[in-house]
C-alpha cells in the first residue's frame, strides 16, 4: 500500500514490484520454464548493483556498506552480471 509523505503518495518496493510484475508475469512463466525466481531475482540484483555503483560513483567499499555485503561479495557478483567493466 502507498503511503503518504508531505502529502504525497509514495509508492512502497512491495507495490511498485506487483505492479510491475503483474504486467510481465505471464509472459515471464512461459518464458522462463521454471526459472522465474532466478530471473526475476538476477535482474533486480542487476538494476540494484548498478544504481549503487553509479550512486557511490564506483567505490566499491561504500558500495558494498550501503548494500550490507562483504566487498569481495560485491565483486564477485559484479563480475557475474559482467558489471566490472
Amino acid at each position: 500500500m502507498s503511503r503518504s509523505l508531505w502529502g504525497v503518495a509514495v509508492m512502497t518496493i512491495e507495490d511498485f514490484l506487483k505492479k510491475s510484475l503483474k504486467e510481465h508475469l505471464g509472459k515471464m512463466k512461459a518464458m522462463e520454464n521454471g526459472r522465474l525466481h532466478q530471473t526475476v531475482i538476477g535482474q533486480v540484483e542487476k538494476c540494484l548493483l548498478r544504481m549503487v555503483m553509479e550512486e557511490t560513483e564506483g567505490n566499491q567499499s561504500d558500495a558494498s556498506r550501503m548494500l550490507g555485503i562483504n566487498r569481495n561479495t560485491l565483486r564477485k557478483k559484479m563480475r557475474d552480471y559482467k558489471l566490472d567493466r
